[in-house]
């Protein structure tokens, strides 16, 4: 039998989002930081994360006047996660996507919503949170492993971005 997942979905311009989470401590956690975030005033106010289904879900792209096309787009997110574990410069993603550095920067925020750099560093951070969730591996190592210089970066970054350490948010899923 599937496990229950609750399903936030979001639209900003551009690009809609939407997440799917598998576990009750991550759901929990999720809560905590809807509770402390900015948009958590959105998401408290409407209608309480119910169970469902995992389902499939097929994206749409949409064309941005200013934008990139949805075939660079997607070999551009392909690349990056081909090789996250290295230094990735915005002038190889340009080159990926046949456009100059400039207008890439420019078309990548106009289409994703974010900065190159931007969503780099949280498909980082989505990929430490898979190997921590799935490998006894050590933080260090996972760091290393994302393409992030020591465990202190992945530290400060995770830390930025969720609220709490990798090795809180490790502690949390086990004790689950």
């Amino acid at each position: 039998m599937p496990q229950p997942t609750a399903r936030i979905e979001t639209s900003s311009p551009g690009h809609p989002v939407r997440l799917d989470y598998t576990s009750s401590a991550e759901m929990a956690w999720i809560g905590q930081i809807a509770a402390t975030t900015t948009h958590g005033d959105a998401l408290r106010s409407g209608p309480p994360l119910q169970p469902v289904q995992p389902t499939i879900c097929a994206v749409t792209p949409v064309t941005i006047k200013g934008g990139l096309a949805p075939w660079q787009i997607r070999r551009v997110e392909e690349y990056v996660a081909a090789h996250l574990e290295t230094s990735l410069a915005v002038d190889d993603l340009a080159t990926v996507a046949r456009v100059s550095t400039g207008h890439f920067c420019r078309a990548f925020k106009a289409s994703l919503g974010e900065t190159p750099h931007a969503y780099i560093v949280r498909q980082r951070l989505l990929r430490a949170q898979l190997l921590m969730r799935h490998t006894p591996d050590t933080l260090s190592a996972i760091a290393c492993a994302c393409g992030l210089a020591d465990q202190a970066h992945l530290t400060r970054l995770f830390r930025r971005a969720f609220g709490t350490t990798p090795r809180a948010w490790r502690r949390m899923l086990r004790a689950a």
